[in-house]
């Protein structure tokens, strides 16, 4: 990917959103290709928040935090 060629909203986007470009760096080629063809269509600076902040937000679920039963949680070794 040539970072030169990155749209100056998508720039300024990622440089007041560092979760999403750091989840933006860590994706493949092809991945980065397809999110700047995205960007291109957005037409307001909202919307291109928006857009970089989808980014954060993936990256910050984890399925291995929802518990399929809540009740789990209280499992184990009692104290009294």
């Amino acid at each position: 990917m040539d970072y030169n060629t990155l749209p100056i909203g998508l720039g300024l986007a990622f440089a007041g959103n560092r979760p999403a470009m750091d989840r933006f760096v860590d994706m493949s080629d092809e991945e980065k290709e397809e999110f700047v063809e995205r960007s291109r269509s957005v037409l307001s600076k909202k919307e291109m928040e928006e857009l970089v902040g989808s980014l954060a937000e993936e990256k910050e679920e984890d399925p291995k935090l929802h518990l399929e039963d809540i009740n789990q949680v209280f499992k184990g070794p009692s104290i009294g």
